[in-house]
């Protein structure tokens, strides 16, 4: 699947600025998020530029899109909910598990001081690295390996916190992913 950012031709224009508020609004303030700081950078991340070029006309869409390799992106509310429940603060350091398009990891980034993102397969993990370099989010860096075993190496800074309850933490296959 192609991916928008490596089409130069498309960017950040007013009709996607006015989508972008559109599904500020109707999906997600409407669902009960009330951060500001959450719905600011909702507004500000161009979802288009991390979906497949085939789904442009559904990227703000209340609804998750596949990216391909099997994976899909997030659908905005879900996005902008675990966002809201981490209780981020300009000092934070995050911890995300399952990287996809890295459009988590650029909402994360307008509202933590680092965001590693670890993403499973590897061809992800690279046009994502790409991706979050040529939209300019410089505090994100993105591995790739089994997320089960947390960051390769120690992460600097603070604890990281995590964006997402986890109930039970599965076990290992031997072929590295998780049940």
């Amino acid at each position: 699947m192609g991916l928008l950012n490596s089409d130069k031709k498309i960017r950040h224009t007013w009709f996607h600025r006015q989508l972008r508020e559109h599904m500020v609004e109707e999906q997600i303030v409407d669902r009960g998020v009330t951060s500001v700081q959450v719905l600011r950078t909702m507004r500000q991340v161009p979802r288009h530029l991390f979906v497949p070029t085939a789904y442009l006309h559904q990227a703000y869409e209340d609804r998750p899109l596949p990216i391909g390799d099997d994976q899909t992106i997030s659908q905005p509310y879900i996005v902008a909910l675990m966002t809201e429940l981490a209780r981020l603060n300009p000092q934070s350091v995050v911890l995300e598990i399952g990287t996809g398009s890295g459009y988590q990891a650029a909402v994360l980034s307008l509202l933590a001081k680092r965001v590693f993102t670890l993403e499973y397969i590897e061809s992800l993990g690279a046009s994502v690295r790409k991706r979050l370099r040529e939209l300019n989010y410089p505090n994100v860096e993105v591995g790739v390996g089994n997320g089960y075993f947390g960051w390769p190496t120690s992460l600097p800074d603070a604890p990281a916190r995590r964006h997402a309850p986890v109930h039970r933490l599965p076990m290992p296959h031997r072929n590295g992913r998780s049940s």
